[in-house]
C-alpha cells in the first residue's frame, strides 16, 4: 500500500482478501533461520553471571 502512496488501512473487500492470500503464501515459503547456538551459550553465561549480554 505504502508503494502505491496510499494509507496502509485503505484496501477492502476483494483486494485485501488476494492481498491475504498473497501474504499467507509468502509468510509459508519463507521461515526464519534456525537459532544460533551461540545466543543460547550467551544466554546461559549471562544467567549465571559469566558474562554481560544486555
Amino acid at each position: 500500500m505504502g508503494l502505491q502512496g496510499r494509507p496502509w488501512n485503505d484496501c477492502k473487500g476483494q483486494e485485501k482478501a488476494a492481498l491475504r492470500k498473497v501474504f499467507d503464501g509468502l509468510k509459508a515459503t519463507h521461515r526464519p533461520a534456525p537459532p544460533d547456538p551461540m545466543d543460547e551459550m550467551e544466554q546461559i553465561l549471562d544467567r549465571i553471571g559469566i558474562i554481560d549480554v544486555k
